[in-house]
């Protein structure tokens, strides 16, 4: 009688093999989507910017964000779905007492009022704005915290929002000043650790992506100098979210998509 031993599952090989590593290393894979975002910004505002060099910075930056609309709303359907980027029912959402602080700072660059502002100035700005939020939203507290989770709450937030003010020296593109594109990059982690604790807390997107394009839009209408506003909004966001994200984990949070 003949004896066999027990089955030996088939290792993958090739493309296979790289997939199944990358699928164990969620910083790997969150760091090549930030690569593939980067790529798409930098080759879609150079195109814009030498086929109407003409348009205002603006406007470039309004068309260059349609192709990162797209990358975007693709890598939500790859990964993970709508649901777990964090686009939930309303009946699955929490603490959303949690939000009363950013609703607060959004309005703060119109304690002085609006600035007079173009119609067709404030139209791109509005549509440009709203584009942000969901894709920014979308981006960052949606598909990269999803592709993180394994690393623990506080590790995908860190990481999560270093890499978005990384992605904010893709505006070297529209703006000439590398000081200032610098200081949006660390103002960008800041807002990101508030937002992605948030995110954590809540268990939903979509307040926050109104939230954000609110805070974009406020501050380039209000009559406050932006620059002040901005610094002391992220700083508080920044505190705000690592209190957050400090308190113990109950069974309530463990549940909620990071």
């Amino acid at each position: 009688m003949t004896t066999t031993g027990p089955a030996v599952a088939p290792q993958p090989r090739g493309r296979l093999r790289t997939a199944a590593h990358l699928a164990r290393r969620p910083r790997v894979r969150a760091l090549l989507l930030y690569v593939g975002y980067m790529l798409t910004t930098f080759v879609a505002g150079l195109a814009v910017k030498a086929i109407v060099p003409h348009w205002s910075g603006t406007a470039q930056s309004l068309v260059t964000m349609i192709p990162l609309v797209v990358l975007v709303t693709v890598l939500v359907m790859r990964f993970g779905g709508w649901h777990a980027a964090g686009f939930t029912p309303p009946r699955q959402w929490r603490d959303l007492r949690l939000l009363v602080l950013p609703a607060l700072l959004v309005f703060t660059p119109l304690v002085a009022g609006f600035a007079p502002v173009e119609p067709g100035l404030l139209t791109m700005l509005v549509v440009g704005y709203a584009l942000t939020g969901f894709m920014e939203e979308a981006m960052w507290r949606g598909v990269i915290p999803h592709v993180l989770r394994p690393t623990g709450v506080l590790s995908s937030a860190l990481l999560g929002s270093a890499l978005f003010g990384a992605a904010h020296l893709s505006n070297i593109l529209f703006r000439e000043n590398p000081a200032l594109v610098a200081s949006q990059a660390v103002g960008a982690f800041c807002f990101g650790v508030g937002y992605a604790a948030l995110r954590h807390r809540t268990g939903t997107i979509w307040p926050l992506m109104v939230l954000h394009m609110a805070t974009d839009l406020f501050a380039a209408t209000g009559a406050v100098p932006k620059i002040p506003i901005l610094v002391a909004q992220d700083v508080i966001l920044l505190v705000f979210g690592l209190i957050l994200l400090r308190r113990p984990r109950t069974p309530a949070n463990d549940a909620a998509p990071p």
